[in-house]
């Protein structure tokens, strides 16, 4: 009996190393790319109540990255520009020009230069903040 049980404490073993052993290198690499990436904020705009702030900003991690503009919203107390800590309000795929302009405490205006094929995915709401895209010509060349 103490055989058998010595075998499954054996195979678990066996199993988590071979799990960690699959794991780790990605971690390290997805670790690697954060840590060696440069982020770009190009404008950052706070709602006229103070409530919010709105940013565009580009993450640069090397060849790995293609050219965007992104825009968050996030709350004011939030102090982190980490896109997760935010609410993704557009992606434009590119470095075409993207302007911010609050039309209320809770409404965001981006005007961008984005083709709309370029236009990777427009928020219509970041919480109680709604968002209007709106393109203006000329479009980015590509």
């Amino acid at each position: 009996m103490r055989a058998a049980g010595a075998i499954k404490i054996f195979g678990g073993f066996v199993a988590l190393f071979s799990v960690a052993v699959a794991l780790i290198p990605g971690a390290l690499l997805g670790i690697l790319l954060i840590a060696g990436s440069e982020r770009s904020v190009f404008e950052r705009v706070k709602s006229p109540d103070g409530w919010h702030e709105a940013r565009v900003q580009f993450d640069d991690a090397g060849a790995l990255s293609g050219f965007a503009r992104l825009v968050f919203v996030k709350h004011d107390w939030n102090m982190s520009d980490e896109p997760l800590l935010s609410c993704r309000a557009f992606w434009g795929e590119g470095q075409a020009k993207v302007d911010l302009k609050w039309l209320t405490d809770n409404t965001l205006l981006i005007e961008h230069h984005f083709a709309p094929d370029h236009v990777e995915a427009t928020a219509q709401n970041c919480g109680p903040v709604r968002i209007i895209a709106r393109s203006v010509r000329p479009f980015e060349s590509t």
